[in-house]
């Protein structure tokens, strides 16, 4: 036997991290038995040189255990250190290398030779029989009778804490069935195992987060993972904390308890029971409130070396004051892939990666997919369409494992909850579902109250009311506040709109009432005219407003993509919207991008307004700046004609809108090469521009431009007039309508 020290280590046991807990079970078997074991997790202690450690336990132990595995053969540490023990002993007459399997792996080389100790299939009586015997067997003169750790009884206070072997069962135990599909998740189980640790006293960790991210998962399978480490594991279904104290009651008679009929007495029962049971986990499931379930979680110091630990996993803030938090969010997109492949194993990864991102990610919405998919047999790609042309219905579709509710009801019993609590705050999230999955601001609310419906148009006025209003959202967890502002998931946006289409339509303030019952606004429409409100209308010259359209360009994009036929107040709001966005994008060379939605801006407006009206016009006019913006003039020729021709009947031929469709038009024919045609176009505009404003306004300069460079374009370069800054501008610069400062809209230099 060692006699201890740095010297006079018996045993050095080599391990790679995925087998930790045999190393340690090994090292803890042999220690009971009296031999001195430098095992990595006991001796390399902070401030230890880890290198020099690893050397005296190869160079100056009697002899190296290698814990066997897949694992550690492919470990470039652990080859190091079982080689470095062979060359010490090469023939083996020192027995100075001992292998012990504890999966199943082959040893081949100069392993190959050396017998070694096989504990797997064992259980833990057999398996530490064997170990003890073999390693008699290896020293010589030294024998020790096989025995086993003893169980602890009910109730029975153990005198020193054992070590447990790995996979075993706890002596008491409930827990839901394991899931086989749980994927990903190690930095989060391994953030629950370190804020476990991180108290000798009753330790609480809670699990945070919106419905459907794991939560429950999470907990169900760090119980698993870490069954061997407990004596005790018991679930507790906490949603309903008049429901704890029968579950307390069983729980009792699993620690061969009497329980009593009083749930306080019983309380106090399991309570004191679980002070001598050794080490135990309680986890409380879906709790709604801290105070439903504070009075059920036991609390004090525990005996020294026995651990209570607390899982609690909650929709609901205000954890904290119970113990540290885990804010859980979804799952990368590999791991989503890898999950939807539990049931769909031939996905191909770019579907995979388009289905993921649909979902965002959220865990019990990718499982549902692969159960519809697995039961179904419908091609992922098919499925794909369906979601992406019909996603309310295919939200209700499938069924993910243990789990009644789908992503299209998931949140039903929060939203209830909530308009109970704070309808202003359903208002808010009514609103925000029609906007994009990103933090949306909260000014944009707070700077509009006048054109929200009550009682959220009071809360947006009081900044502490809003400031409640919005955290009623946060504490059940149905939005992120982020200092962007209020974020919510995809998902939830979609089962609160799909929640709309059962219910009557709000009325926007200042609507007629249609029956004495008051009504609210429709969300949709509040939506797009905070927006329209709020956006900046004039684009190009005024940089100092883009940071704002860059905010709210998401949010304009899903409302308006949301807005269908909604009526005809709704589609006027579309219309300007898609306008200035794609005045916007254009300004930002998003030509491709700003086109389909000028395109749309016109067929909204021409819709809902005379063909002829000027509003068509300007639509017209923008579309057309963008085409020729694409280098597609001869496309950009028809509508540039049809907007002049709509302005000079509806305004008159000398209306200065008319001088900015002339000075449009001439821009574009010229493009054409056709700059004889261009010319008298170019030449009334500035007529008609001079006479307006006088021949020193700025517009006047824009129209000589255009005429200069057609005039030069004819070999007239003499008769050209210079830009007053003596420089020319470029002759691609977008075009707008919409200066305020103006009487009408006008555009600038095309």
């Amino acid at each position: 036997m060692g006699s201890g020290g740095d010297a006079g280590w018996d045993f050095f046991v080599s391990y790679t991290q995925a087998d930790r807990a045999w190393a340690e079970w090994i090292a803890w078997t042999l220690e009971e038995d009296g031999y001195q074991v430098l095992v990595q997790a006991w001796d390399f202690v902070p401030g230890s040189n880890w290198v020099q450690k690893m050397q005296d336990g190869v160079r100056d132990a009697r002899r190296t255990v290698a814990v066997l595995s897949e694992d550690y053969l492919g470990s470039v540490y652990g080859g190091a250190e079982w080689q470095a023990a062979w060359a010490q002993d090469p023939a083996g007459a020192e027995r100075r290398l001992l292998l012990v399997r504890v999966k199943p792996c082959e040893w081949e080389g100069l392993l190959a030779a050396v017998v070694g100790i096989d504990l797997t299939g064992l259980d833990e009586a057999a398996a530490a029989g064997r170990l003890r015997s073999k390693i008699a067997a290896a020293i010589s003169g030294r024998a020790k009778p096989e025995t086993a750790p003893g169980f602890p009884g009910p109730g029975a206070r153990r005198a020193v804490p054992r070590a447990r072997f790995p996979g075993q069962m706890p002596r008491v135990w409930k827990v839901p069935a394991r899931n086989p599909n749980f994927t990903g998740r190690g930095d989060e189980m391994a953030a629950v195992a370190a804020g476990l640790a991180a108290d000798p006293r009753v330790t609480v960790q809670s699990v945070h987060g919106m419905g459907g991210v794991g939560k429950t998962q999470l907990a169900a399978e760090y119980a698993y993972a870490h069954a061997g480490d407990y004596d005790l594991v018991w679930w507790l279904t906490a949603d309903e904390p008049a429901l704890i104290a029968d579950q307390f009651a069983a729980l009792a008679t699993g620690l061969g308890l009497k329980p009593d009929p009083n749930p306080d007495v019983v309380r106090l029962q399991v309570h004191e029971a679980l002070r001598e049971a050794g080490d135990w986990l309680l986890i409380f499931d879906n709790a709604d409130e801290v105070d439903g379930i504070r009075e059920w979680l036991p609390s004090g110091p525990r005996p020294a070396g026995v651990r209570g630990h607390v899982i609690i996993t909650t929709r609901r803030g205000g954890f904290g004051s119970v113990g540290t938090v885990l804010d859980l969010d979804v799952i990368g997109t590999r791991n989503a892939i890898t999950l939807l492949r539990t049931r769909v194993p031939d996905l191909d990864q770019q579907i995979g990666e388009l289905i993921a991102e649909e979902l965002e990610c959220l865990p019990l919405a990718l499982e549902q997919a692969a159960a519809y998919l697995d039961r179904t047999k419908l091609p992922p790609a098919e499925y794909l369409e369906l979601l992406q042309a019909r996603a309310a219905e295919m939200h209700a579709k499938g069924q993910a494992r243990d789990r009644p509710d789908t992503i299209a009801t998931l949140w039903d019993l929060s939203l209830e909850k909530i308009t109970q609590e704070d309808p202003a705050a359903v208002q808010l999230l009514d609103i925000c579902a029609y906007l994009a999955p990103r933090p949306v601001p909260l000014d944009l609310f707070t700077g509009r109250p006048d054109r929200l419906p009550e009682p959220l148009a009071a809360a947006a006025a009081d900044r502490l009311a809003f400031t409640d209003t919005v955290a009623v959202i946060v504490d059940y967890s149905l939005a992120k506040r982020t200092p962007a502002g209020l974020q919510l998931h995809r998902l939830v946006q979609a089962a609160i709109r799909g929640r709309h289409t059962a219910s009557p339509p709000l009325k926007r303030p200042g609507d007629p009432m249609p029956t004495d019952e008051p009504v609210q606004a429709a969300p949709l429409a509040v939506a797009l005219g905070l927006l329209r409100a709020d956006a900046p209308e004039k684009i190009v010259g005024v940089p100092q407003d883009w940071p704002r359209w860059e905010v709210l360009l998401p949010h304009v994009l899903a409302a308006t993509s949301l807005s269908g036929q909604a009526g005809q107040d709704v589609a006027a709001d579309t219309a300007w919207l898609l306008d200035r966005a794609a005045a916007y994008l254009q300004a930002h060379g998003r030509l491709a991008d700003a086109r389909p939605l000028a395109e749309r801006a016109l067929a909204i407006t021409e819709a809902i307004l005379d063909k002829d009206h000027p509003d068509v016009a300007n639509r017209l006019t923008l579309l057309a700046g963008i085409v020729r913006d694409l280098g597609l003039s001869r496309e950009a020729r028809p509508l540039a004609e049809r907007a002049l021709a709509i302005d000079e009947a509806a305004l008159g031929p000398d209306h200065l809108e008319v001088a900015t469709d002339l000075n449009n038009l001439a821009a574009i024919v010229r493009d054409l090469g056709l700059s004889r045609e261009a010319r008298p176009l170019a030449e009334r505009a500035l007529a008609i521009t001079e006479a307006a404003l006088g021949p020193g306004h700025p517009y006047v300069a824009i129209r000589l431009t255009v005429l200069a460079l057609i005039m030069q374009d004819l070999g007239q370069a003499g008769q050209a007039r210079r830009w007053p800054s003596g420089r020319w501008p470029s002759p691609k610069r977008p075009w707008v309508r919409a200066t305020p400062s103006l009487p009408s809209a006008w555009a600038t230099w095309p």
